[in-house]
């Protein structure tokens, strides 16, 4: 199995978050209008039957070079001091790695062979860096108004706003890719079909321009050491565990999506999909069946009742680790 990093630079404003089940949707779509209807429910049986083409992260942050990675969500109990300035200093420790949502490459490595997060940094550098650094991500206020078809002019009452998402310009996102199946992915076109997906536009209101990305090339990331032997995993996306995950949580936290069918399904009698609770990136699992991918794709009906065909991805790009 080989992994990808796809780099994205944004050329406009982002007003959908770059999430793994998210971007499996939209690459559905651009699969269906470049291979066909047939293509693409061959795509998605193989999912359905535990036989994934390639797992999807989410859209990651690499500022400078450097990936941020999901922190991972394990809980170390703290080291008793005695003495009192000893005490501080671990307090002030702690309380600046909260702070800090993600790791490196090297801080990731380390979590893989051992199951414990070790930030590089001390805490004076953290904090010192967090003050003088210009923000990552800024909002910009748009404000639009409905325009009535009958009149052309605007309609009463249908002023709204949004807040499209900005990137410093030394701030690019990736997207990693796990390939699981290297002949499927070359028969489905995957490579360029993922590179569509983000040319034509990601989210909402991409037919207004937004969502725009300037797409890098695919390349291979040979830099993750999953260890040989693992017992656990984490996950750099949205999961929906399967039974045959045959998991226990060790840290996570949950997201609960209130989706919208896309495309022309946005549409049609009832474009809303049914609430779905997701386990986010950096949640963490022990398992006793060790396997390269875990989670599931939703089942017919189960997120619309009107357009039961419709699924949701919940089959992340993950890591092996071990932890005692």
């Amino acid at each position: 199995m080989k992994t990808y990093i796809l780099l994205l630079k944004q050329k406009s404003g982002l007003l959908t978050d770059l999430q793994s089940d998210t971007i499996y949707g939209h690459f559905c779509w651009r699969l269906k209008e470049q291979l066909g209807d047939e293509k693409l429910t061959e795509f998605i049986s193989l999912y359905k039957n535990n036989k994934p083409v390639f797992t999807l992260s989410d859209g990651l942050l690499q500022v400078k070079g450097e990936i941020q990675f999901p922190r991972p969500l394990v809980f170390s109990k703290p080291t008793i001091k005695k003495n009192k300035t000893e005490k501080v200093l671990e307090f002030v420790k702690r309380k600046s790695n909260k702070e800090r949502n993600y790791t490196n490459l090297n801080e990731l490595n380390k979590f893989l062979s051992s199951g414990n997060v070790e930030m590089d940094e001390s805490p004076v550098e953290s904090a010192v860096k967090a003050k003088i650094k210009k923000p990552i991500k800024t909002e910009s206020l748009r404000v639009s108004v409905q325009i009535d078809r009958n009149t052309f002019g605007s309609n009463e009452g249908r002023l709204f706003s949004y807040n499209p998402q900005y990137t410093r310009d030394d701030v690019s996102y990736i997207v990693l890719i796990k390939v699981i199946d290297e002949t499927c992915f070359d028969n489905f076109r995957c490579k360029k079909i993922l590179r569509d997906t983000f040319t034509l536009g990601y989210g909402k209101k991409k037919s207004s321009g937004y969502g725009q990305f300037e797409v890098g090339k695919i390349s291979e990331l040979n830099d993750l050491q999953e260890p040989k032997d693992t017992n656990a995993f984490i996950v750099l996306g949205n999961y929906l565990p399967s039974e045959a995950d045959k998991v226990s949580p060790i840290g996570y936290e949950i997201n609960t999506k209130y989706g919208k069918l896309g495309e022309e399904l946005s549409s049609s009698e009832n474009p809303f999909k049914n609430p779905i609770v997701f386990l986010t990136a950096g949640s963490c699992f022990k398992t006793t069946n060790v396997k390269p991918f875990y989670g599931r794709i939703t089942n017919e009906n189960e997120i619309s009742s009107i357009n039961g065909f419709a699924v949701q991805f919940g089959m992340p790009f993950i890591l092996n680790f071990y932890q005692k």
